[in-house]
């Protein structure tokens, strides 16, 4: 009974550490793909100083159905207002992360991604409308 009671704890020790061992792995999968897309979505802003296409498709499709339903202009207006918004959170959001990572080359490169991400967020500011005509 007692070699019983030992291996069926030996074979619960070698589940857990095993299943220990994948979720580690998975979870580091997880986080490189989550580095990979900020480091990817800075990218992209700065070469096109636009906003990402995936921050910006939720208030598309609000702003298509305005438009196909009511067409109302003031609506469509502060949707847009919206949309300037909540993309210019993420890009605070995106340059806190650049200003506290580790994963920069250098601090001569941080400063170069944290003034380019500024800037960005200046010419959002102050030109949305050209965005909006280019995106909605």
């Amino acid at each position: 009974m007692i070699w019983g009671t030992i291996i069926l704890f030996l074979a619960f020790i070698a589940i857990f550490t095993l299943s220990f061992r994948y979720t580690t792995i998975l979870a580091g999968r997880i986080a490189a793909k989550n580095i990979e897309k900020t480091h990817k979505t800075a990218e992209y802003i700065i070469s096109t100083r636009m906003p990402p296409e995936d921050w910006l498709e939720r208030w598309k499709k609000k702003i298509k159905s305005v438009k196909n339903s009511s067409g109302d202009s003031k609506k469509i207006d502060h949707l847009g207002l919206q949309a300037r918004d909540f993309s210019l959170k993420r890009l605070v959001s995106l340059i806190r992360y650049f200003e506290n990572s580790n994963l920069v080359e250098d601090e001569e490169t941080r400063k170069v991604i944290l003034q380019e991400l500024i800037d960005v967020g200046r010419f959002w500011k102050e030109n949305w409308e050209v965005i909006e005509k280019e995106i909605f």
